[in-house]
C-alpha cells in the first residue's frame, strides 16, 4: 500500500516528503537528547564523553558544509574547477594537524581546566586575559555570522526552488527560515549531544549523496574525459587551468587557500571544538585519520556535479545557469529539483537531503560557538564569574537564540553567493585564531601578551581588509572592489594578511613582554609553574 501511494505521487511531492521527513527525525532526535543535557558541560561538549567514531563524522560534516556541497560546485560551473582543487586538497590533512599542533593538549587538559571553548585553551595556554577572549570571541562573532549565512542562502534557495517553485523574494526567506528554525531547535535543545547523533546521520547521509553524485555524474557524462572534453569544446575559455583564473590572479589566490585551507583551517572553531567531546583522548589520532578520510570522500564527489552541469549546458541538456539565474548558487537546485526531481524523484530528495545535511552540521555547530563566545568566554569569564551553572546553561541557550536571529538579519539581506561568504567566515576564523593556536603548545617562547596581540591584530587586519575593500556593492564597503580587484590590489587574500600579521604580532610581543603563560603551558612543557 505504502509501496503504490509512493509511486503515485508528483516527482516534487515525493522530493519534498523525501525532506519533510528527514527534518521531523532530527527534531525528533534533538528533542529526545534534551535528557541528557543538565549542566553546562553537557551541552557545551557532551560531557566529554562521545564516542570519537561520532565526534569525526560531525567535524567531518562540519568542514565539508553548504560551501562545498552547494556554493563550491556553483564556482566550478562559472569558473572552472582550479577552485576545488586549490581548497580542498589542503584542507585534507587539517584534521592530523589540529591533533599534531594543539589538540592533544586541548583534550588532554580539558576536564582539569574545563575547557570548553576555543578562547577557554588561549586562555589556558597563553594565560588568563580579557582582552584575549574578548578579541577571540569578537572573531569568532564575526566569522559565525558570515559562515552562516552561507549556509542558510543555501538551504534558503535549495529549499525556495522545492517548495515554491523558485528562490526569489518571499520563497527564498521561507526556504532560509525553515532551515533555520529545524537546526535552532535541535541544538539548543538538545546541545551537543543532539549535533553529535544528528550529524552522524547527516555525514551519513552526505558521504551516500556522494556516491550517488559520482555515480550519477559517469552516467550522464560518459566519463570524465568525455565530460571535460565536451565542455572545452563548446566553453573554449572554460578556465581548466589556475593561471587563467581570477582576471589573472588565480595563482595569488591559490598561495593564499594553501595556507588558509590547512594552517587556517585548524583555527575553525566549528571543526576543532569537536575534540573536547572524545570520550578517550587516547584516540584523538583516530579522530584526525577518520575527520580526514570522510572530508576527503565527500567533498571531491560532490563538487564533481559543477562540471557535470557545465557538461549538460554544452551539450544543450540544461540551460546556461549564469545567463538564465544570474547565480552560481542555483546551479545545484536546478540539477536536483529541475533535472534529475522528473526523471529519479527518489534519488534527487537524497541528493537534496546531502545538500541539507551539509549545511545543518555546519550551522549547529556555529550557532553553539557564536553563544558560546558571548554568554561563556565574554559575559561568564569575563564580567559576571559568579554565575550558577544553571544561570550559565540558560545564558547559552539565550545567547545561541540571539546569534540565530542575527544570522537571520543578515540571510534576509540580498545575498551573495555561498562560496564568497563562506570564503568570508573561513578567513576570519584563520586570521584572528589559526597563528595563537598553531604556536600555543610549540614554541616555548609564546607569552600572555603575545596572544593578545597576535589575535586582536590578526582579527582586525582580516576584518578591515573584508569590510573595507572585499566587500563589493556595500555600504560597509567604501572601496569594495569585489574578490579579482581584491586580489590586483592586496595579491593574497584578507585571511592570509591576517595570518601573516597575527604571527609576526605574536613573536615580535612575545619577545618583548614578561613571560607570562596559562597552566596548559607549563603541563604541555613540563616546566614548574611560577607562583
Amino acid at each position: 500500500m505504502m509501496l503504490e501511494l509512493i509511486q503515485q505521487m508528483e516527482p516534487t511531492t515525493l522530493m519534498a516528503a523525501i525532506i519533510i521527513v528527514w527534518i521531523v527525525f532530527l527534531v525528533a532526535i534533538g528533542c529526545a537528547a534534551k535528557r541528557a543535557v543538565t549542566t553546562t558541560g553537557d551541552w557545551l561538549v557532551g560531557g566529554y564523553r562521545i564516542p570519537v567514531w561520532m565526534v569525526a563524522m560531525w567535524a567531518a560534516g562540519a568542514s565539508v558544509s553548504a560551501w562545498a556541497f552547494f556554493g563550491l560546485p556553483g564556482a566550478m560551473y562559472a569558473a572552472g574547477p582550479w577552485q576545488h582543487w586549490t581548497i580542498c586538497l589542503p584542507m585534507i590533512p587539517l584534521f592530523v594537524m589540529a591533533v599534531w599542533l594543539f589538540g592533544r593538549d586541548m583534550r588532554l587538559f580539558a576536564k582539569k581546566y574545563s575547557l570548553m571553548t576555543v578562547p577557554d585553551f588561549l586562555a589556558a595556554a597563553y594565560g588568563e586575559s580579557k582582552a584575549l577572549r574578548w578579541a577571540a570571541s569578537l572573531g569568532l562573532i564575526v566569522g559565525c555570522l558570515f559562515y552562516s549565512t552561507a549556509q542558510f542562502k543555501a538551504l534558503g534557495v535549495l529549499l525556495g526552488t522545492l517548495f515554491f517553485g523558485s528562490a526569489v523574494g518571499v520563497n527564498y526567506l521561507l526556504g532560509a527560515t525553515i532551515g533555520l528554525v529545524v537546526c535552532a531547535i535541535y541544538i539548543i535543545v538538545g546541545g551537543f549531544m543532539a549535533g553529535a547523533i544528528v550529524n552522524t546521520l547527516n555525514t551519513a547521509m552526505m558521504i551516500l549523496a556522494s556516491f550517488l553524485a559520482v555515480g550519477l555524474g559517469y552516467v550522464l557524462t560518459g566519463g570524465f574525459i568525455n565530460m571535460y572534453a565536451t565542455i572545452i569544446q563548446k566553453f573554449p575559455t572554460y578556465p581548466m587551468d589556475i593561471g587563467a583564473g581570477l582576471g589573472g590572479m588565480g595563482w595569488y589566490f591559490a598561495l593564499s587557500w594553501i595556507f588558509i585551507s590547512s594552517f587556517g583551517g585548524v583555527a575553525q572553531p566549528h571543526i576543532i571544538t569537536k575534540l573536547y567531546g572524545i570520550r578517550r583522548p587516547t584516540s584523538l589520532w583516530w579522530w584526525g585519520l577518520l575527520g580526514s578520510i570522510m572530508f576527503g570522500i565527500t567533498c571531491p564527489a560532490y563538487c564533481y556535479l559543477g562540471s557535470v552541469m557545465k557538461y549538460l549546458t554544452a551539450v544543450g541538456q540544461a540551460p546556461d545557469i549564469m545567463a538564465v539565474y544570474k547565480d552560481p548558487d542555483m546551479t545545484i537546485a536546478y540539477f536536483t529539483v529541475f533535472k534529475i526531481g522528473p526523471m529519479m524523484p527518489a534519488l534527487a530528495g537524497l541528493l537534496i537531503a546531502g545538500v541539507m545535511s551539509a549545511a545543518w552540521s555546519t550551522v549547529d555547530g556555529f550557532i553553539m560557538v557564536g553563544g558560546a563566545a558571548i554568554s561563556r568566554d565574554i559575559l561568564f569569564k569575563c564580567h559576571y564569574p559568579k554565575w550558577t551553572d544553571k544561570q550559565q546553561l540558560a545564558a547559552l541557550r539565550g545567547a545561541s537564540i540571539f546569534v540565530g536571529a542575527m544570522i537571520v538579519l543578515m540571510t534576509y539581506f540580498p545575498p551573495e553567493i555561498v562560496m564568497w561568504l563562506a570564503a568570508i567566515g573561513w578567513q576570519q576564523f584563520s586570521g584572528a585564531l589559526a597563528p595563537a593556536l598553531c604556536f600555543a603548545v610549540t614554541w616555548k617562547g609564546i607569552t600572555k601578551w603575545g596572544g593578545v596581540a597576535s589575535v586582536a591584530g590578526g582579527f582586525i587586519t582580516s576584518t578591515l581588509l573584508t569590510v573595507v575593500f572585499r566587500v563589493p556593492k556595500s555600504i560597509l564597503a567604501p572601496l569594495g572592489m569585489g574578490t579579482v580587484g581584491f586580489f590586483k590590489t592586496f595579491y593574497l587574500d584578507s585571511g592570509m594578511w591576517g595570518m601573516i600579521v597575527g604571527t609576526i604580532l605574536l613573536i615580535v610581543v612575545s619577545l618583548a613582554t614578561k613571560k607570562e603563560r596559562g597552566p596548559v603551558y607549563y603541563e604541555h612543557w613540563k616546566i614548574p609553574q611560577p607562583k
